[in-house]
């Protein structure tokens, strides 16, 4: 394996499936494999970790990923279990997820001896060229004790091995899957945290309506917290208005703006298009400054796909490069 940056990549993959009113559709994703894709489409080689089935939907994800170029070997593909699916109505423009559980995501096994050695080999490669590595998850996947369990081990093994990793925490959440305690948990493991203000409100609560003060509040809380591990970036997402970054020592968060998009189709997916992007910068060693201007361009453009992420290579370019 060449020397380059580790990016695993933890959670669920999933068909998201509309409505007949919203073209009855059926469209890839899953936050974590979005961004897992999205980053192949950068060029670079991100590990992918999750389960599907042993169904048309599951082969359908594996020959999908495999014709973008992405590795397989971290998908689980469990029989006798139902590859994930979600039902996405859009109200207002905004879409709406009814989850189904107890599908393959819910249920994604302890990693082999070989996807340990591949997990190691890819962090050693970073160390030895100096390059970061990052373990990227949300929150949904965390929904099941029996995956829970799995990414948790993952989690302590990555982030304590003695090659660490740093934690990149996209919240994401999805009512009713979610419990605080083990939010709290997540965030306080996590270098770099992106959410919205709305998912600020559940990790550190109220406050102003004011969202660069309720950044400064909450980051500064989470940056002198002891139990914390030190804070590299709060990313706060504010949809079409754009985003904010605080940084340890910032006397106020960068603030971008985000640019209409070209043609507006559906938002699914711009979040993860976001984050991807943010990842991308932190693993070449991008300035947070750049790879914010990119990132509100690339999830504006996200948002005239119909869904989430695109098979043409050329549609990945940067509105700077």
């Amino acid at each position: 394996m060449s020397d380059s940056p580790a990016a695993i990549i933890v959670g669920e993959v999933l068909w998201d499936c509309f409505s007949e009113q919203d073209g009855g559709r059926q469209i890839l994703g899953g936050a974590p494999l979005n961004v897992a894709w999205n980053l192949a489409g950068f060029g670079l080689d991100p590990l992918f970790i999750s389960a599907v089935g042993d169904d048309d939907l599951g082969h359908e994800i594996l020959s999908r990923m495999k014709s973008f170029g992405m590795a397989t070997q971290g998908v689980a593909v469990l029989p006798g279990v139902a590859t994930g699916t979600v039902q996405v109505t859009l109200e207002n423009g905004e879409p709406k997820y009814d989850i189904v559980r107890g599908v393959a995501w819910d249920q994604i096994p302890m990693p082999t001896h070989e996807l340990s050695e591949m997990i190691s080999d890819r962090m050693a490669a970073a160390h030895r060229a100096h390059l970061p590595a990052l373990f990227y998850h949300g929150s949904l996947a965390f929904r099941d004790p029996r995956s829970r369990t799995t990414l948790m081990k993952l989690r302590d093994l990555i982030l304590h091995d003695p090659i660490r990793a740093n934690a990149f925490f996209d919240v994401n959440l999805r009512a009713p899957h979610y419990e605080q305690d083990i939010l709290k948990e997540l965030r306080k493991s996590a270098s770099f945290i992106k959410l919205n203000l709305d998912e600020l409100n559940e990790l550190n609560g109220g406050g102003s309506d004011d969202p660069v003060e309720r950044t400064m509040v909450a980051g500064r809380e989470f940056e002198k917290d002891p139990s914390q591990v030190p804070l590299s970036g709060l990313l706060v997402t504010l949809g079409a208005e754009g985003a904010l970054c605080y940084t340890p020592g910032c006397s106020e968060p960068l603030r971008v703006k985000s640019p209409e998009p070209e043609k507006m189709e559906d938002p699914v997916g711009a979040g993860d298009a976001f984050a991807a992007v943010v990842l991308h910068g932190i693993l070449t060693d991008r300035p947070f400054t750049n790879s914010l201007h990119d990132a509100v361009a690339f999830a504006s453009k996200v948002c005239s796909l119909k869904g989430a992420t695109c098979d043409d290579p050329h549609f990945y370019r940067f509105s700077s490069s």
